[in-house]
């Protein structure tokens, strides 16, 4: 399990009051964990101050592993656009 995955499952855990091992990645928000829109922006502001990067596109969020998917994207766009401007 990469580190953006614990990241990411250890936020949604804590949003949804849950245990994060209980927390898997095929789990739907809406429905497996009851997290609303506002849930949402709150793992959106926690990944993105736990990653550093920009992360985007709550709204089609569907699963655990969506959200883990996105984090991964916005580290290594983050990174590339990083060593792009350098």
């Amino acid at each position: 399990m990469s580190r953006t995955s614990r990241k990411v499952r250890r936020i949604v855990a804590r949003v949804a009051m849950r245990p994060r091992r209980s927390v898997r990645a095929h789990m739907l928000l809406d429905d497996d964990l009851g997290l609303d829109t506002l849930d949402r922006l709150e793992i959106v502001v926690a990944a993105q101050n736990a990653t550093g990067a920009f992360v985007q596109g709550e709204n089609g969020w569907q699963t655990v592993g969506d959200v883990i998917a996105a984090c991964r994207a916005a580290v290594i766009y983050g990174e590339c656009h990083h060593g792009a401007d350098t």
